[in-house]
Order: structure tokens, then C-alpha cells, then sequence
């Protein structure tokens, strides 16, 4: 048994390592500067939680985990260093783990959160004890927890940011979509394109690449991939959805495959609304399909049927007052068109209301130019203060909720301030009958639980 001390546990994506070291019957510590219901629920599981950061907590510790994103003099690493205690990535540990049974890893700039959930959903709907790690995703209705370790096959969230992914070595892969997005890692788009032909280069079986997105067209097309397996709406694709519907709440669709028109085809159907979750849970099936190879298509939408959504991707939160509330993680302009075409497949007779928290200064400044469009299928629009994450205001002069607002070609774009500002404009705005959509990877999901308080 080894002990494994998390730096940053109280995160999403430290705290699902901490789940999966214990499912492993590892002794897992670790620490934060806050303690929250993540590390609450690794404390029950047996994990012993530190709050604040010091030397002495390594004591005693035979591995280090630790995010890319500390510095070097963080107190615990400078213990680690000096009492020559192994430090380990997330990276290391998903590469050690994808090495060590068959692994089906989601990447995308959006889409991959859902996907991996789906695919996690269908192994365990059909009895393959599967390991997965959903690590932006949150809880997931259906699954145990976002992270777990089972004797099956691994799904893992392969996550582009600060190019984690590369770290992967996938049996399998499932590619969503390739856009420009994390300007603080990724300067140029080439630079973006670079990493995931990289990322496909590592799959050792199958890459299972979407042919609707166009930066995944490109990729797909380079000479140096192993095996590809197209899927998507459109009809260049081996595998193709058609005839996407809504009846009684449910998205019904038709799944064909084969090169020859009339091949067969098989119906499915989805309890989450969207054309882009249509596209989702075709490439979940295709991957798993790919991965384990001893199921059949049908097992698999029939299994994809129990799938209810992630938390914070289009999660419908509640109503009152005859406002219905969803909540959507959605922060790039991709993401956002998605969630509002979304919103308005599964209501096309409401006023749709959108409340978006722009995440990052360097993000919304870098794609200004896409943002400006991707509102336009809404009826009211609200954009709330930029959420800095780990950036300054006083580092991008005159980017702000105003300037965006001013780009964004759709009248009724107006600034609704901070959080709380927002909360009260949101109360005046909405009336009966109305769906109120909150977009932003910040804390703007509050605007909308204030509306159901």
C-alpha cells in the first residue's frame, strides 16, 4: 500500500484522483486551502484532509500529486524535494492507468464531458464494471460517483488544458471537436491542431473522430493517424444520425451505418434534448462499440437510454413561478450556440432568456469575433461580469462585460454587472412561461438558483 498526499484536493479533478487511489486501496492524505463537500466525501471514504498548506504534512508520505499549475516554492513541493519524495502530474498518473487496461479517452474543446459521462454510463448499464474519471463534470445521475476505479474497462476525460491529454496512451479515442479555445496555453490555433494530431497519434486502436466538426476534419485527414471511424449528422460519415425528432420530451433519432445509402440502421433515443448530444451519444456508442467489441449497437442505445445528463450540461435546476431554469457549464462560442440551439429544440414555443458570465479576460478578447454571433437564436440577453479565473482585469485594459455586450449582434445584450447585480436584473426580467438559461464556467449557476429561491 502506498501513500499518495493530493495536493489541491478540495478541486474537481484532484479529488477524482483521490477517489480512484482509494478505489486502488491506496492511503491517500491531501490538502487545500478550503474544505468543501468533495473533500467531506473522500474524508468519509477514509482520506485524511488538511486545510491550508504545510511542510509537515508530508510526514509520512511516499508520493506527491500535485496540478501543473503550482509553483515550484509551494511549501509541500520544497518539502517533497527535500526529503526526495517522488512528485507525480495528473499526467503521470493517467498515463500509468491508461497503460494498464483497455482505456477509452474523450478529448474536445466541447463535447468530451458529456461523451465520457455517456460512455461511463453505457459500460456500467451493461455490466463491464468500468473505471472512468468525469473530472469536469461533476456528478452524474446513474453513476456512483464522477471517479472510480473498476475492474473493467478505463473512460477518462482526456482534457486539452495545458495539454494533459498528451499524457494519455488510449486503446481508443473519441475526438468531438478541435476549436481554438485556452489562449493562455494555446497562442495560435496551429498550436491547438498540433496537440490533438499528437493526441490521435497516441491511440493505439481506433481514433473515433466526429465529421461535423471542421478542425476534426482536418485532423482526421492527416496521413500519419492509424485507423479512423467517422461519425456525425452529416452524410460523410460511416456512422450517421438522422431524422432527429422530439416527441414526449424525449429526442428520437436514427442511427445508420455502412458506405452503401439504405445500409442498415437502428432507432434510438435520448432523455437529453440538442442536436450536439445527439452527436455526443452517436460517438459514445461508436467508441464503446470500438472498445469492448462483444456488445452489439442495439445493447448500447438501449443502455444510452438511462442517460439523464452531467451536472452543469444542460441541467435543468428547477422551476418557479413558472420560469424554468437550466444551467449549462457552456463558455466558448461553440458551446454556447449549442446550449441555446438546445434550449430552443426542447422549447420552441417559450421565451428563451440567457444569462452569460464570460470566463476569462484572454478568452473572451481572443474570440470576440465568434462570440458576437452565437446569441442570436435568444430572445433577452444578460452578459454578467467576466469571471477572472486565474487572470487580472488590470492585464486586459478594456475587456469587459460592456465591450463584449457592444459586439454581440443581438439587440437586447446588455450588461447585468456582478453576481449579485445580476441575481436582481434576472428577477425583474423573467416573467411566466419564460426558460432562463445561465451560461459560464464561473459561479453564475447562482443567478439562476436565486430565480428558484
Amino acid at each position: 500500500m502506498t501513500h499518495y498526499h493530493v495536493i489541491g484536493i478540495a478541486g474537481l479533478g484532484m479529488s477524482g484522483i483521490a477517489h480512484i487511489l482509494l478505489d486502488q486501496g491506496q492511503t491517500v492524505s491531501g490538502c487545500d486551502q478550503q474544505t468543501n463537500g468533495l473533500t467531506r466525501e473522500l474524508e468519509a471514504r477514509g482520506a485524511v484532509i488538511h486545510q491550508g498548506h504545510a511542510a509537515d504534512h508530508l510526514s509520512p508520505v511516499d508520493v506527491v500529486v500535485t496540478s501543473s499549475a503550482l509553483k515550484a516554492e509551494h511549501p509541500e513541493l520544497v518539502a517533497a524535494r527535500e526529503q526526495g519524495i517522488p512528485v507525480l502530474k495528473r499526467a503521470d498518473l493517467w498515463r500509468e492507468w491508461s497503460l494498464q487496461k483497455p482505456t477509452l479517452a474523450i478529448a474536445g474543446t466541447h463535447g468530451k464531458t458529456t461523451t465520457t459521462a455517456m460512455c461511463a454510463l453505457i459500460l456500467q448499464q451493461l455490466g463491464y464494471d468500468p473505471a472512468y474519471l468525469v473530472p469536469a463534470g461533476g456528478p452524474v445521475p446513474g453513476l456512483e460517483r464522477f471517479a472510480r476505479w473498476g475492474s473493467g474497462p478505463f473512460v477518462i476525460e482526456a482534457d486539452e488544458y495545458d495539454r494533459l491529454f498528451l499524457g494519455l496512451q488510449p486503446s481508443v479515442s473519441i475526438i468531438t471537436s478541435v476549436d481554438w479555445d485556452h489562449v493562455d496555453i494555446y497562442p495560435t490555433r496551429q498550436d491547438v491542431e498540433t496537440a490533438f494530431v499528437q493526441f490521435a497519434q497516441q491511440t493505439g486502436k481506433a481514433v473515433v473522430a466526429c465529421s461535423d466538426d471542421a478542425g476534426v476534419r482536418q485532423l482526421s485527414a492527416e496521413e500519419r493517424l492509424g485507423r479512423v471511424i467517422r461519425y456525425g449528422l452529416g452524410p460523410n460519415s460511416g456512422w450517421q444520425a438522422k431524422h432527429i425528432r422530439v416527441e414526449d420530451g424525449w429526442t428520437h433519432f436514427t442511427v445508420s451505418f455502412g458506405s452503401e445509402p439504405g445500409g442498415p440502421s437502428l432507432t434510438a433515443r435520448l432523455q437529453v434534448p440538442g442536436r450536439h448530444n445527439v452527436q455526443n451519444a452517436l460517438g459514445a456508442a461508436v467508441g464503446v462499440l470500438e472498445l469492448v467489441g462483444d456488445t452489439s449497437l442495439e445493447q448500447i442505445l438501449t443502455a444510452l437510454q438511462a442517460f439523464r445528463g452531467a451536472a452543469r450540461r444542460f441541467e435543468l435546476k428547477g422551476e418557479a413561478g413558472g420560469v424554468t431554469v437550466i444551467d449549462d457549464y457552456a463558455h466558448n462560442p461553440p458551446k454556447v450556440r449549442a446550449a441555446i440551439q438546445a434550449a430552443k429544440m426542447r422549447y420552441p414555443d417559450r421565451r428563451l432568456v440567457v444569462y452569460f458570465q464570460p470566463h476569462t479576460f484572454s478568452r473572451t478578447a481572443a474570440l470576440i469575433d465568434e462570440f458576437a454571433h452565437v446569441f442570436a437564436q435568444a430572445d433577452v440577453v444578460r452578459i454578467g461580469e467576466i469571471y477572472p479565473s486565474r487572470e487580472r482585469a488590470a492585464d486586459f485594459p478594456g475587456i469587459d462585460a460592456a465591450w463584449l455586450a457592444r459586439h454581440i449582434q443581438q439587440p437586447s445584450a446588455l450588461v447585468s454587472g456582478n453576481v449579485h447585480q445580476s441575481t436582481e436584473v434576472m428577477l425583474q426580467v423573467v416573467q411566466p412561461g419564460d426558460v432562463l438559461l445561465t451560461l459560464g464556467a464561473g459561479d453564475g449557476n447562482r443567478v439562476g438558483d436565486a430565480v428558484l429561491a
